[in-house]
């Protein structure tokens, strides 16, 4: 049976955070994209058009233009969005990355929309699973 910690009841309901942060990492083993909301971690799913391309950041191409959609996609849930922004994104965001790893909030990419013009829809609540 299951019990309770000292500060809850039966009836406590946990939420998630509302804070989702995308994390990119360089090493030797490669480039990782993650995200991370409510205590989890999971790579950030590729929304890319090209099956051999990975993320990349730090510089303009292929890779960044990928990141970049991802990255839109993601945090709005449109990938009518990510496809006319992803290429300006790149550019503006995903280039001037720091070559070794980045962290961005969700809110930050929002934002970068929004200083576009764009407006955002509202996204649904995650629940830590997503299909591929």
């Amino acid at each position: 049976m299951m019990r309770c910690g000292a500060d809850m009841t039966d009836t406590t309901t946990l939420t998630r955070a509302a804070t989702q942060r995308y994390v990119g990492v360089a090493d030797w083993w490669g480039v990782h994209v993650w995200v991370e909301e409510g205590g989890t971690r999971r790579a950030l799913p590729y929304r890319g058009e090209v099956p051999l391309a990975g993320f990349a950041w730090g510089r303009a191409g292929l890779g960044a233009r990928e990141l970049a959609r991802s990255l839109i996609e993601h945090a709005t849930g449109s990938p009518a969005l990510a496809e006319r922004h992803c290429r300006d994104m790149t550019h503006d965001v995903v280039a001037q990355l720091p070559d070794l790893g980045f962290e961005l909030d969700r809110d930050d990419v929002i934002g970068w929309l929004e200083r576009t013009g764009e407006p955002v829809p509202a996204r649904k609540a995650t629940t830590g699973i997503e299909p591929v």
